[in-house]
């Protein structure tokens, strides 16, 4: 093992024996961890030490016994941080879609005003899963103003590059789309009966003068 490494644990061994009349229950998990040397040796890097230390702590012991359930002493901002690991199965928050600032406050207005709205709603109207608005309702963050500056001056930033990516495909332009209305037995009873969608034309020639005047003349022969 490193010698950095040895340091750190010789220093966390000090720092548990220190605290063993405070809190025996730890320092007896500690001297188990400690005693097995063949996952102290597995530690090669920094890295692989935090990830050793994590996966022996004790929220990770809790969560694979489902003691904590019915266990009373166990507060319950615990409760849920083991629920919603059971929940995501160990895997980290890491949604596809994430919300603007704007729309952020937009779910908070609408919750303001509108409180017997539930997060499925909230969820189905953002597109967005309903863990993703029950984070945004807990979190009472609020930006100062220099935040709120760097804010804008971030979105203003992408806002210009989403642009940019568009500008440079401008001129590949998308099929627009008519949609074809037909009335049922009553004027008022609207259905639709197609989408059809129509490519856009490129710009053309004028027409010559002679398609022209072969119009003219066909308009005069029908009015004769």
């Amino acid at each position: 093992m490193k010698p950095v490494l040895q340091g750190v644990l010789t220093r966390l061994h000090a720092g548990c024996k220190t605290a063993s009349s405070m809190c025996p229950h730890l320092y007896s998990r500690y001297q188990k961890f400690h005693s097995h040397s063949p996952l102290s040796e597995q530690a090669k890097r920094a890295k692989d030490l935090i990830k050793l230390v994590n996966s022996s702590s004790m929220s990770n012991t809790e969560s694979q016994s489902l003691d904590w359930r019915s266990n009373l002493k166990v507060p319950e901002w615990k409760r849920q941080k083991l629920a919603l690991k059971d929940k995501f199965k160990g895997q980290q928050w890491n949604p596809k879609k994430k919300l603007s600032r704007e729309q952020m406050e937009n779910v908070r207005l609408l919750k303001r005003h509108f409180p017997e709205t539930s997060a499925t709603e909230l969820s189905e109207r953002f597109h967005v899963s309903p863990e993703v608005i029950r984070r945004i309702l807990k979190s009472k963050w609020q930006p100062n103003e220099e935040e709120q500056s760097q804010l804008q001056t971030r979105w203003k930033r992408r806002s210009e590059r989403i642009n940019e990516i568009l500008g440079s495909s401008s001129h590949q332009e998308l099929p627009t789309k008519r949609l074809v209305l037909g009335s049922g037995r009553s004027d008022a009873d609207l259905q639709v009966k197609s989408v059809k969608k129509t490519a856009a034309k490129a710009d053309r020639n004028p027409p010559s003068s002679s398609k022209g005047k072969q119009k003219l003349n066909l308009l005069s022969k029908l009015i004769s």
